[in-house]
């Protein structure tokens, strides 16, 4: 039986929304595609140069790896980012990334003022993340539209990945680690002149209340159906989080050329991009956490085939990591967007990704420990956290995790007229701070 066609106003209306969400999503994936193009580049300039310089597998790591330290901070990011307009926020976050690489161009003879750009970089590298994965798509597209928005912008980044894997490595072998940095920056600034296309998110207009503002971030954390997910994605980024740099390093210590390493890596995230872009057809009836799961298995296979000595072996394991990992990372942010108020998104996300991509530099510490450890031995710390990950996130879901998330009625939301930003269901400061006293949002 169809469904009653819609009144004319009303599928006037319906239709200028999607226009405005097709526009929306056209300026944030090429704005979000510039700058992660910029931040893979980093992911092969910044060990190269520094292995060049050093001639050391285990500083190189560490000198890239300083860039997720800035996670640590996060949750006073996603305070201001929920305070202040959205878009100048993501726009000053390419700015302030330009900056830092056009003095990292002057400054690569300097292991000291190398690993203190890098660590600021990694500011302005948090503020784009939150605001561009997981504040503006709540904000600026309508709820049914949402997981093909995410899905639509993590296939995008992942496509990014290989551009900016082929055009740092071709960089760094024809221009040099000076000028390959320098075309970075200029890489961030277009990518912030883009993001002026965006419609302005206004600010809450809310005095800053660091205190409460944490608060509400790490209460978010404190709730089961977050918490349980934190602790899990933590772990398998530990395990994985700097492998792309790791693989880099190693082919770079092996004396393989650049632009083959480029090439080499973008095959695997290749695949990253189609799993981004195909991961809300996959596997539908499944509920969000049984997705997860399965793609930690597999990517888990994956990863025990990157772990085996022939090349060919540990790109097909790369290829299929990179493929199950996209696919949990879509199956996890929309569920975080459908758990989580727009109102607090900025803040609650901060500290999520406090913890989650947080643990991504320590993955290189990691691996920088292990680099005394040979073959197979090398990568055992990473299989034996992935193997713990999953296991939780199995306990969990056999539990029946998420289902009290799932059966909270889902609150309706009236369409909005043209060119209204879509804010969702107000969600007060007071009630906010209370996590008893929030309801979760439903996007479909």
């Amino acid at each position: 039986m169809t469904a009653p066609p819609e009144p004319p106003e009303q599928a006037a209306v319906t239709e200028r929304v999607a226009l405005r969400d097709t526009r929306v999503m056209r300026v944030l994936v090429s704005s979000a595609m510039l700058s992660k193009i910029a931040d893979w580049q980093m992911g092969i300039v910044i060990p190269l140069a520094v292995l060049a310089e050093s001639d050391s597998v285990a500083l190189a790591l560490v000198s890239f790896a300083l860039r997720g330290v800035s996670y640590v901070g996060s949750p006073f990011l996603g305070a201001l980012i929920d305070r202040f307009d959205k878009r100048a926020i993501y726009v000053l976050a390419q700015l302030q990334q330009a900056v830092c690489m056009v003095l990292l161009a002057g400054l690569l003879d300097s292991r000291v003022s190398v690993a203190a750009l890098v660590l600021l970089s990694g500011i302005g590298g948090v503020a784009s993340t939150i605001t561009g994965q997981f504040v503006l798509i709540p904000k600026l597209i309508s709820p049914p539209a949402r997981p093909v928005a995410v899905a639509k912008l993590n296939s995008a980044i992942e496509l990014s990945k290989v551009v900016g894997l082929v055009m740092g490595g071709t960089a760094f072998g024809v221009l040099g680690p000076a000028s390959a940095a320098l075309f970075i920056a200029l890489l961030y600034l277009l990518s912030g002149a883009v993001a002026l296309l965006l419609p302005k998110v206004a600010s809450s207009g809310q005095k800053m209340n660091i205190r409460r503002d944490l608060a509400i971030g790490f209460r978010w954390v404190g709730r089961q159906e977050i918490l349980w997910l934190v602790v899990t994605m933590s772990m398998t980024n530990l395990a994985i989080g700097q492998l792309e740099p790791v693989l880099i390093t190693e082919f770079g210590d092996q004396g393989m050329n650049t632009t083959v390493i480029s090439v080499v890596m973008a095959v695997g995230l290749l695949m990253g991009a189609l799993a981004s872009r195909l991961a809300p057809s996959l596997a539908p009836a499944l509920s969000p956490e049984r997705r997860i799961l399965a793609a930690q298995i597999i990517a888990f296979a994956g990863l025990v085939l990157v772990a085996t000595p022939p090349l060919w072996l540990r790109l097909a394991g790369f290829m299929v990591e990179c493929f199950a990992v996209a696919v949990s990372n879509v199956a996890s942010i929309t569920y975080r967007q459908e758990t989580i108020p727009d109102e607090v998104a900025g803040r609650a996300n901060a500290t999520i990704r406090m913890f989650i991509t947080g643990a991504s530099p320590l993955s290189g510490f990691l691996f920088a420990w292990a680099s005394r450890l040979d073959g197979f031995w090398y990568w055992l710390p990473a299989l034996a956290l992935w193997l713990a990950a999953i296991v939780i996130w199995a306990v969990y879901t056999r539990a029946g995790g998420g289902q009290a998330r799932r059966t909270e009625a889902p609150r309706a939301e009236a369409p909005r007229a043209a060119g209204q930003p879509v804010n969702g269901p107000q969600v007060d400061e007071e009630q906010a701070d209370d996590t008893e006293g929030v309801t979760t949002r439903g996007d479909h």
